[in-house]
């Protein structure tokens, strides 16, 4: 007597099951549904492209994107903000500013902006240097690490607050 693994009715028994699932070994492609925006492209902003101007060294800039990479993030705040003007000082090391100017609009008073600022001056270990205030201006001069010095002067405009941001790396005024 002899058993082979493989009867005729189990050789029978799976062709039919193959044949009849044929959806199982079929090679259609589905291409799965695309998101409407793409998270990789950045998306077209209404604003207009910045103007930029180049001199030696010098970088000056229109209606910027974005503000210079020298300036602490955390003193231009995104929100409720629109950068007007920028300009950079190029040094002779590779990929340093000496100097860095921002100008931007901001939607907030001048007092909330004031006690932003304040705010996070205390919070960043910041040395305040100076500190003046009007009902024209406020100005304050920072020491933010090491050897660099932010100025921050805020003036009261129609719509909010006009403020300017002066950055140098190589110590005081």
């Amino acid at each position: 007597m002899e058993s082979s693994s493989f009867s005729p009715k189990r050789i029978l028994t799976l062709l039919l099951i193959l044949i009849v699932n044929v959806s199982l070994f079929s090679q259609e492609q589905v291409l799965p549904e695309m998101p409407a925006l793409d998270p990789v492209k950045p998306q077209k902003q209404d604003r207009p492209k910045p103007r930029i101007f180049r001199y030696n060294r010098l970088t000056i800039q229109e209606d910027p994107y974005k503000a210079p990479s020298s300036i602490p993030r955390d003193f231009v705040p995104p929100q409720n903000s629109t950068l007007l003007f920028s300009t950079e000082l190029k040094s002779d090391r590779l990929l340093e500013n000496k100097e860095s100017i921002v100008v931007f609009k901001s939607s907030f008073s001048k007092q909330v902006l004031e006690t932003y600022y304040e705010i996070l001056i205390f919070n960043l270990n910041h040395k305040m240097l100076q500190n003046q205030k009007t009902d024209a201006k406020s100005l304050y001069l920072v020491e933010v690490f090491g050897r660099k010095t932010v100025a921050i002067s805020i003036v009261p405009s129609e719509k909010g607050s006009l403020v300017k941001l002066f950055h140098r790396t190589s110590g005081g005024f």
